[in-house]
């Protein structure tokens, strides 16, 4: 009988790379147009090419409902505005809309208003 010592190996390496994936999967990083190079959040607000009035209709046009929260952020070194919107079936999703053109850069459900 022929003893595979390797199989074990394989068996592991393919397991760290299915949840290498899985876990990047979750964590997409965010591109932007904006970049922020350590400005304080009170100057978001003259660095930001559309309002938040752009940003939250970007997101209600992508899920039609109505904005609960919105506010604008450094997220990966990108200026967004994250904007959390009750969609129509009552679910709540969570948009990062950029802040220099108004592109949905990711959407995920949100907390619902929790903080």
């Amino acid at each position: 009988m022929v003893e595979r010592k390797s199989g074990g190996k394989i068996g592991a390496l393919v397991v760290a790379i299915v949840l290498a994936v899985a876990v990047s999967g979750c964590q997409k990083e965010i591109k932007g147009t904006i970049e922020v190079k350590g400005e304080k959040q009170i100057a978001f607000a003259q660095m930001a090419k559309i309002s938040l009035a752009d940003a939250i209709n970007s997101a209600i046009q992508s899920y039609p409902g109505k904005a609960i929260k919105a506010e604008l952020k450094n997220m990966d070194g990108f200026l967004v505005y994250s904007v959390e919107v009750v969609t129509q079936d009552n679910t709540v999703m969570e948009f990062t809309v950029d802040a220099g053109n108004g592109n949905i850069l990711g959407k995920e459900p949100g907390k619902g208003g929790k903080d």
